[in-house]
Formats: structure tokens, C-alpha cells, sequence
């Protein structure tokens, strides 16, 4: 057995509760690049799963990270932003950068 077994998996829980808030909820949160990358959601028990308040409470999570971010790239004119564990956060693409450099790192097998 690989060590990293099944670790891929959990890389699409966020996505799918991104994709599905984005869509039943908009005026909320809204993901471009998480509906864009729906197709990849491989694993559709996910969806099937997980309750709606499970899948709101986790983009409440990447929607207060996304703000925390957001006023400290707001309050600093030249700054590091550095996403660790990213797998398929989309973050980079919901938050205004500005003079930021956004690091984002991952597991690679």
C-alpha cells in the first residue's frame, strides 16, 4: 500500500462544496474557477454525501481565508501570501493580489 493512498480523495471535498455553493448560492460565494473545474470532480458520492450545511461551512472557511488574505494584501503595499497544502483551492483566482506574491504549495508524489 502507497503511503499517500486515498489522499488524492480529499483534494475533492472542498471543490465539490465550492462548486455546489457557487451554484446554489451565488449572492454568497461565487468560484469561476471551481465551477470551471467541476469536470475533474471524479468521486460524484461526494455530492451525495455531504449535507448542504457541510458543504456551506466549508466555503465559509475559504470565504474567511479569502478575506483575512484580502485585508492583509489591502493594508501592505508589496507582501507574501504563501497557501500551504493547496490542492485544488482556487483562492489565487478569487482574491485581488495587487503587488502580492502568491505562493502555493501541495504534496507531490
Amino acid at each position: 500500500m502507497n503511503e499517500y493512498e486515498g489522499v488524492e480523495d480529499t483534494l475533492f471535498i472542498p471543490l465539490t462544496a465550492r462548486v455546489n455553493v457557487s451554484k446554489s448560492f451565488p449572492e454568497y460565494f461565487f468560484d469561476e474557477k471551481a465551477l470551471e473545474m467541476e469536470n475533474l470532480i471524479r468521486n460524484k458520492q461526494i455530492d451525495k454525501k455531504s449535507s448542504e450545511y457541510s458543504m456551506i461551512a466549508n466555503v465559509a472557511r475559504s470565504y474567511n481565508l479569502d478575506q483575512m488574505a484580502q485585508n492583509f494584501i489591502d493594508k501592505h503595499d508589496k507582501c507574501n501570501i504563501v497557501n500551504l497544502g493547496v490542492g485544488l483551492e482556487t483562492s489565487y483566482n478569487r482574491i485581488d493580489r495587487k503587488n502580492s506574491m502568491f505562493i502555493e504549495v501541495d504534496l507531490l508524489k
